[in-house]
């Protein structure tokens, strides 16, 4: 075999292996007996692969052998291929396999993934699947799946940290507070969701939302933690930790939302997360589409409503996806009257009821 700038010849077979750019491929100015393409399931548009069966077209016995690991969508050449192999096509030959041979691919390994990645890149990037809407954030059957409710009830009545999670918007977007727990099953349950509607005219009050806040801490007593993204939240989180509420105030960053959306998403294909019969959220999850950056996996909205709810949820999870031994139950003390944003007082007697005495 004798390389040379283009490709390769074989002078014993006068065989010539010429290796084109797509630029060149479009003109149909080849006429090859065998073409290779590889990771064609990648393939932006059926542009070229069209051009290659067009080139073959003269020659009198070709053949085309694609190879590739399943793409990001239903429809495609790759996806053509395997519609004409599994109808029986004569001329097309199909082998698929979900299995990864690897000797270096472990089981540890695989299970790491599992835990990184979102469920959809799991599935196609180490099982080989496809994946209904795979730049989906979640599918419709996990939505759905995880608003069927009743959930059973727990046999424990050990007192069970809650989570409390703030999303604040003023104007455009709505302000929502939401509760959850685990369960001693691992279960992660979100009891409730509470949303503030502003306007132009009327933005959302702070005292009322305070005072929202405030009354599910003490109806979801003891609860572990208070999560508020937004720097919206200084002054509210200020005051709520005068009351000795658990407030954790922190700047939402990519980083961090590539580590938190994920969760949440395993936990939906897991079926580990019970979430309201809220038509809202539904729709919110459903709108999500997800991207691989070099930073980590972005989640945004593809429909018309904000993702308000969700990153409730999604605060939520991320809070109570640790094992429970790590939450800690804060008690709460008034040593004197401390007074509410509806103009009452939280006492001793409720700092009891807090602490879950």
């Amino acid at each position: 075999m004798k390389e040379v700038g283009d490709g390769f010849v074989i002078p014993a077979t006068g065989s010539r292996w010429i290796i084109r750019s797509r630029e060149h491929t479009s003109s149909r100015g080849e006429h090859p007996d065998l073409t290779l393409y590889d990771e064609i399931g990648w393939a932006a548009d059926d542009e070229l692969f069209s051009s290659l069966l067009a080139a073959q077209a003269s020659v009198p016995d070709p053949l085309m052998l694609v190879t590739s690991t399943v793409g990001r969508r239903k429809s495609g050449p790759l996806w053509s291929v395997k519609d004409l192999g599994e109808r029986g096509e004569a001329e097309t030959f199909w082998y698929y396999s979900p299995e990864n041979g690897s000797p270096r691919v472990t089981a540890a390994f695989l299970e790491r993934q599992k835990r990184l990645l979102m469920p959809t890149q799991y599935a196609r990037e180490h099982q080989n699947q496809w994946v209904d809407q795979m730049d989906s954030f979640c599918t419709q059957t996990d939505v759905d799946a995880a608003m069927a409710w009743p959930v059973e009830p727990e046999t424990t009545t050990e007192p069970r940290p809650h989570g409390l999670a703030v999303d604040i918007g003023s104007v455009h977007d709505p302000s929502v507070v939401g509760v959850g727990h685990r369960r001693e099953d691992g279960l992660i349950v979100i009891d409730t969701l509470r949303t503030l509607e502003g306007s132009k005219e009327a933005p959302v009050s702070m005292a009322a939302l305070e005072q929202v806040i405030t009354d599910l801490a003490l109806a979801y007593a003891p609860v572990s933690t208070i999560r508020i993204e937004s720097w919206q939240g200084i002054t509210s989180a200020q005051r709520l930790t005068a009351l000795g509420l658990p407030v954790d105030l922190f700047a939402p960053t990519a980083k961090l939302h590539s580590e938190e959306w994920p969760v949440l998403a395993q936990h939906l294909a897991g079926r580990s997360l019970r979430l309201p019969q809220h038509p809202r959220l539904r729709e919110e999850l459903l709108g999500l589409s997800y991207d691989v950056t070099p930073t980590g996996v972005r989640v945004t909205d593809r429909g018309q409503v904000h993702q308000d709810h969700a990153v409730v949820v999604r605060l939520l999870v991320a809070a109570l996806h640790r094992p429970r031994e790590t939450l800690q139950i804060y008690g709460y003390v008034f040593p004197e009257p401390v007074e509410r944003p509806d103009g009452g007082t939280y006492g001793p007697a409720t700092s009891r009821f807090l602490r879950g005495e």
